[in-house]
């Protein structure tokens, strides 16, 4: 969101909305004929009644039984003379959700910013561990995103395990990115030659800091990494000088997504197969994407 043109009146009304128990229900969903798929045999749930299940799972925490009961107590208050889909078809059927999620945004913007972070599935917290040592096994899936920093708005996003690489998955966010996007803020993780060329060839400035013990390199790729070496040298080794000179503080606003992702929908995800904390994770990002909009 543009913080210069909020309206802090529409802004702090759209946060109190978030804690609404309203419910929009497309009426056609709640139909026999259009909740069933027309199969031989045992009649097949839809999967948009799938997803809205998976929607819901994901934001309040529930398990897949929990999904269940939640449903059937929900179609019972709206009057639906529905069943919701037994428990292990939201698990058999995860992946068909995936698969249907639409784009993430139709935004063009001119700026992304580019950072990962972990979501949990298991293990100690961070305070727990900062105090006591770590006892048991962590793991975590790690989400890589790349946002509008004036909308806050998520524009593209890659899901990998713990030991996906921050700068082998800027290809994939790069491609998910429209062609307006003509500049790139990252941190020194991205600061490789691949990801430089790349950017290059895409025509995207790198706002990248490179490291304190990089040199100048007379290669393909790497024209900005040393027109910034030299520039940091001419600020006599002030990085935190070209940083600001260069508004590189714009990407903490990929922080700031995580921040609220975790607030909000939480830092672990309730799912056990790697498929499923693909799906809880894209979930999440969707559902921010819609209260970023919500309000602008």
């Amino acid at each position: 969101m543009n913080n210069n043109k909020r309206c802090w009146k529409q802004y702090n009304k759209s946060l109190v909305q978030r804690g609404s128990i309203t419910f929009w229900i497309d009426e056609d969903l709640l139909k026999n004929d259009q909740a069933f798929e027309s199969t031989k045999g045992r009649p097949k749930f839809k999967t948009p009644l799938i997803q809205a299940g998976w929607l819901l799972k994901t934001v309040y925490k529930l398990t897949f039984r929990s999904l269940q009961g939640y449903l059937d107590s929900l179609f019972t208050l709206v009057g639906a003379n529905l069943n919701s889909p037994h428990y292990s078809l939201f698990c058999k059927r995860g992946n068909e959700v995936k698969d249907l999620l639409p784009k993430l945004s139709d935004r063009r913007p001119k700026e992304v910013v580019i950072d990962a972070s972990g979501l949990k599935i298991f293990g100690e917290g961070e305070w727990k561990t900062h105090k006591h040592g770590r006892e048991k096994v962590r793991r975590w899936i790690k989400v890589h995103v790349a946002v509008d920093p004036k909308t806050g708005e998520c524009i593209a996003a890659k899901v990998t395990d713990e030991k996906g690489g921050d700068a082998t998955q800027l290809p994939d966010l790069i491609k998910g990115c429209p062609r307006s996007v003509k500049k790139a803020y990252a941190d020194g993780a991205y600061d490789t030659k691949k990801c430089r060329e790349l950017l290059m060839e895409r025509g995207i400035e790198d706002i990248i800091p490179p490291r304190k013990t990089g040199v100048i390199k007379e290669a393909k790729g790497l024209e900005n990494r040393n027109i910034a070496l030299k520039e940091i040298r001419g600020l006599l080794g002030d990085i935190d000088l070209w940083k600001k000179l260069k508004g590189y503080g714009r990407r903490s606003l990929a922080e700031t997504f995580f921040s609220r992702m975790k607030m909000i929908l939480g830092e672990r995800l309730a799912s056990r197969k790697y498929d499923h904390q693909t799906l809880e994770s894209l979930l999440k990002i969707h559902l921010l994407n819609q209260m970023a909009k919500a309000v602008e």
